[in-house]
């Protein structure tokens, strides 16, 4: 095994379990938040919340995508292709289903009590959301771990 090959690997694992730990970060975010009727986080952690869709969660996804086909090209292993599979499904759900929630959610101030209800229905409908991508995370970093060994 070359540098270059530990290289791809640790950038495949890596864009697939950031993708899956931010899913279930925002997952557990809400849980907590609305399972005890907790106030909402506010002002930059809200932000943060709704925005970081955009750069902190396709890129990682992205690279490990491009990892993965570097590492079946180089490895000459079609396994890898599997986990990069399920990954380019794990973007395209995001643009689809999660960056157009995550817009809508930030345009809200969670602040306001008389639409308090309704922010916290779209954030429950927001998280919901990421549970698909805790299913593909999981299973490219299981198809990554297949391909390794």
């Amino acid at each position: 095994m070359t540098v270059w090959s530990t290289v791809l690997e640790a950038c495949t694992l890596l864009g697939a379990a950031f993708l899956t730990v931010y899913a279930i970060d925002v997952v557990v975010l809400e849980r907590l938040a609305n399972g005890a009727d907790r106030p909402l986080p506010r002002g930059a952690e809200w932000t943060a919340i709704c925005r970081r869709i955009h750069h902190r969660f396709i890129w990682p996804a992205a690279i490990s995508v491009a990892a993965a086909l570097l590492a079946s090209y180089y490895l000459q292993d079609d396994r890898w292709q599997v986990g990069a599979g399920l990954m380019i499904g794990a973007i395209c759900y995001t643009w689809d289903k999660i960056l157009p929630a995550g817009t809508v959610l930030y345009t809200i101030d969670p602040s306001r009590p008389a639409t308090l209800h309704l922010t916290r229905a779209r954030f429950r409908d927001y998280a919901i959301r990421h549970i698909p991508l805790i299913v593909l995370g999981l299973g490219a970093l299981a198809a990554y771990a297949w391909a390794h060994y």
